[in-house]
């Protein structure tokens, strides 16, 4: 009850920080312990240390509480160093006991509970993750913030209501999705940098590690939908030229994206290309020349790690049934190079990896009879 206090006072009481500290440390302790215990015993009874908190911090118990999170979340850089991963670990904990777990269906109340909370604070709580990542970008955030913002973010939409609420309008994915494409992933922080591209894949790929297809759907449908409603802001004007800028193209921004980067972003794209339900975002990528300019760029990347996934965006391009002129000229008029390179490319995977040898041979018929 005292935190807004603690954190408005210019002068912390360090009696109050170290009493913050170890009730969060404890509660931490309890929430993770009676959970272990639950799952090693037989009986299906009650998880109250769960309840308690989750009424406690909802303000189902006592409304002066609602403010808690926000607040915790919003001064998470003035906590004390081992209480951030407390309070990471307690809202991770509370968005995703109902989904993890033997014992999961004894959590699914508590959860929804917590989740219900998070969407009808969403904009007072996504926030400051979102801008908790803002380290070494005249931020004030520091790395280790970054890396528990991180992984609240994704606890919270691997929930379909609060990926709802997120890509449900462009104000939203302006304010809680594009600072990870302008500024984030170009964080100097190694470590940060790769924790934000995981948080990418999340929001853009839609794919959630369930075994619920109903729920998998529902994600794919949202993703769908405003892959293709903000498709220029996104692919345009952001993903393809800050994070998969080729090394061959004439750009001197500062943001140039590093390998790490550019791997992730290409497996993303990948991915995201490649789902069913993204077929109308797939054919319109595949129609511009520039993008193709770019996949036959990166098929002559120095890495191979890089100039393989170049080949799974660049088929899309091949096998497109429906290819504007441009682009059938652009294949034609390289037919020759493309398919001599096309012969010697990995050929190392060719045994080990049926299915890549048969999408090259694939590829390469398709561009000879252009």
């Amino acid at each position: 009850q005292n935190t807004s206090t603690l954190f408005s006072s210019s002068q912390v009481n360090e009696e109050t920080e170290k009493l913050l500290a170890a009730r969060l440390r404890r509660l931490r302790f309890l929430l993770y312990e009676e959970r272990r215990q639950s799952s090693q015993s037989d009986s299906n009874r009650k998880p109250a240390v769960a309840r308690k908190t989750t009424d406690g911090v909802t303000g189902a118990a006592d409304g002066a509480l609602k403010t808690l999170v926000p607040t915790l979340l919003t001064n998470m850089r003035q906590i004390p160093f081992e209480s951030r991963k407390d309070v990471a670990a307690i809202f991770n904990y509370l968005l995703l006991c109902g989904l993890e777990g033997s014992d999961a269906s004894l959590y699914v109340a508590i959860m929804k509970g917590f989740r219900d909370f998070v969407e009808e604070n969403f904009d007072s709580i996504v926030d400051p993750i979102v801008q908790g990542h803002a380290c070494g970008l005249k931020g004030e955030s520091t790395p280790d913030v970054a890396l528990h913002c991180g992984s609240m973010y994704r606890s919270c939409f691997k929930h379909v209501s609060l990926y709802r609420k997120l890509v449900e309008s462009p104000e939203r994915v302006t304010r809680f999705v594009y600072p990870f494409l302008d500024k984030f992933a170009h964080s100097p922080d190694f470590d940060v940098a790769s924790d934000v591209m995981e948080s990418l894949t999340l929001v853009l790929s839609g794919r959630l590690d369930i075994a619920d297809q109903t729920v998998q759907q529902a994600m794919s449908a949202l993703t769908a939908e405003f892959l293709v409603r903000d498709y220029e802001a996104i692919w345009d004007d952001r993903f393809i030229p800050k994070l998969l800028a080729p090394v061959d193209c004439e750009s001197h921004s500062p943001n140039r994206p590093n390998y790490i980067i550019r791997r992730m972003a290409l497996e993303i794209l990948t991915t995201v290309m490649l789902t069913r339900t993204n077929y109308e975002v797939m054919i319109r990528y595949a129609a511009s020349k520039s993008n193709l300019r770019d996949a036959m760029l990166l098929l002559r990347d120095t890495s191979p790690h890089i100039t393989l996934e170049a080949f799974n965006v660049f088929k899309i391009f091949v096998v497109n049934p429906a290819k504007p002129p441009e682009i059938v000229k652009i294949l034609s008029d390289n037919k020759e190079k493309l398919c001599r390179y096309l012969e010697t490319f990995h050929t190392e995977k060719e045994a080990s990896d049926t299915r890549f040898r048969d999408e090259k041979v694939l590829v390469i018929r398709t561009i000879e009879a252009l």
